[in-house]
């Protein structure tokens, strides 16, 4: 259901490749409110309407999209007509934060996002880990850029690539293993994709934190999967803060209202 007054209603979608999350963001809250699968993206329009109960939802709402899968685009226009127009963040709106990569205009907006907010959350240095369908692990400079950073496959996308390219493995559930050292291949399997991504997360800070001025740059966690990470990065002030991707619009908007 919408908020019942204008000033409540601004919508805000973060567009994933295996899911779509949904919140309303209020001046003093930000208030999850759906969560459905991206795919098939033919059937997102509908599944978005049954989500929102879009008959309530205002004429004129105000809808900001940041979405790092293309196809999925034109559905959740087609969602939201005509009552809403997306605001799409690196086509409509810009995120405020300066980008030291070679190419600035092809950094995906949920890095720049969780980049702008974690540095508001945590302060500059900071590293911001995103565990979702992929893992990335990146930068903010202790001058508050972006720096850069890594991205790795995700904890399920990591089962469902052994599985796939393999004739015996199987396919297992994304968990913390109880032990290290599995049992059998189902434990294996879990504990390498668990341990992997841990690992390979542990690994990227350490060396970001050998960079000038980076030595104390906290840990900002997000993402699906990021409880699951948790508990293998015993980092002094790592956080982990789930809405961080919707803290990020709300702070481009802000800054671009002045």
């Amino acid at each position: 259901m919408a908020p019942t007054t204008r000033t409540q209603c601004l919508l805000a979608l973060d567009v994933g490749n295996t899911s779509v999350k949904g919140a309303w963001i209020t001046r003093d809250a930000i208030r999850p409110v759906l969560r459905v699968p991206t795919r098939p993206v033919e059937d997102l329009p509908d599944r978005l309407r049954t989500a929102l109960a879009s008959p309530d939802l205002p004429c004129g709402l105000r809808c900001l999209v940041a979405s790092v899968c293309p196809a999925a685009d034109g559905a959740i226009a087609a969602a939201l007509e005509p009552r809403a127009r997306p605001e799409f963040f690196g086509r409509d709106l810009a995120v405020p934060l300066t980008a030291l990569v070679r190419h600035p205009g092809r950094v995906g907006v949920d890095r720049l996002l969780l980049a702008l907010a974690a540095r508001e959350e945590a302060g500059a240095p900071c590293i911001v880990v995103s565990a979702g369908t992929a893992i990335t692990v990146d930068l903010v400079d202790p001058e508050g850029r972006f720096a850069g950073g890594a991205i790795a496959p995700g904890l399920a996308l990591g089962a469902r690539a052994l599985h796939a390219s393999t004739a015996l493995l199987p396919r297992v559930t994304p968990r913390v293993p109880a032990t290290a050292v599995g049992t059998d291949t189902d434990s294996a399997v879990a504990s390498g994709v668990y341990w992997a991504c841990a690992g390979g997360v542990t690994a990227l800070a350490a060396r970001y934190r050998d960079l000038p001025g980076c030595d104390c740059a906290p840990l900002v966690c997000t993402g699906t999967d990021a409880p699951l990470l948790l508990g293998a990065l015993p980092e002094p002030g790592t956080r982990h803060v789930s809405d961080l991707i919707f803290r990020g619009m709300a702070r481009a908007v802000a800054a671009a209202a002045g």
